[in-house]
C-alpha cells in the first residue's frame, strides 16, 4: 500500500546523504554553505516510518497522508519523538470519561519540547561557528574574501576566505 505526504528535516549538512537515502533532497534555496540545511520529500510513503535515523540530530513535520494526520518529529541522536499536531499547535491525548487531557499525552509533547530545544542549541552552535565577514571601514570590503558590504546577499553568506 502506498500512502505519500509532504515531509521536511532540518539536520546537519554533514547528514545530508543519510537523508538522500531515504528519499529526501534539498530544499530550494538553501545555502551551499550553512552547517544546517532543510531537506524535503514531497511524497514521503507513511513519512517514512520505520526508515527514519535515530543516531544523528534533526527535527521535522509531516503532513497529513489519506490514513494519519500531521506530525512532528525530532531526534537528538539518542532518542527519537513523533508527536501528532496540526498547523496550529500540538494534539493533546483527550480523556473524555473525565474531560480532562491524558497525562500520557502531555508528557510526550514536553518531551518533544525539551529534546527539540536540545538540538536547535546544537544547531545554533553549528551556524555560529560559520566564519563571518569582517568589514574594513576605509573600503567597505570584508578583509577576508574581499566581498563588498553593500552587496544584498552579503548578510545571508558566510564568509568565504
Amino acid at each position: 500500500m502506498v500512502d505519500r505526504c509532504y515531509m521536511s528535516v532540518h539536520c546537519r549538512r554533514e547528514d545530508r546523504q543519510r537523508f538522500e537515502a531515504i528519499g529526501f533532497s534539498l530544499s530550494y534555496g538553501e545555502s551551499s554553505n550553512s552547517p544546517v540545511i532543510e531537506m524535503i520529500d514531497e511524497e514521503a510513503n507513511y513519512a517514512h516510518a520505520d526508515k527514519m535515523p535515530t543516531d544523528i540530530p534533526y527535527h521535522g513535520l509531516w503532513a497529513a497522508g489519506s490514513e494519519y494526520g500531521l506530525g512532528n518529529l525530532v531526534c537528538d541522536g539518542n532518542e527519537y519523538i513523533e508527536v501528532p499536531a496540526t498547523t496550529d499547535g500540538f494534539v493533546v491525548l483527550w480523556n473524555y470519561r473525565w474531560g480532562l487531557p491524558k497525562l500520557k499525552g502531555i508528557l510526550q509533547i514536553r518531551r518533544y519540547l525539551k529534546l527539540e530545544r536540545k538540538v536547535e542549541k546544537l544547531f545554533n552552535q553549528l551556524r555560529e561557528a560559520e566564519p563571518k565577514h569582517l568589514f574594513s571601514p576605509a573600503t567597505n570590503c570584508c578583509v577576508k574574501c574581499g566581498i563588498h558590504a553593500e552587496d544584498d546577499l552579503v548578510e545571508n553568506q558566510p564568509c568565504k576566505p
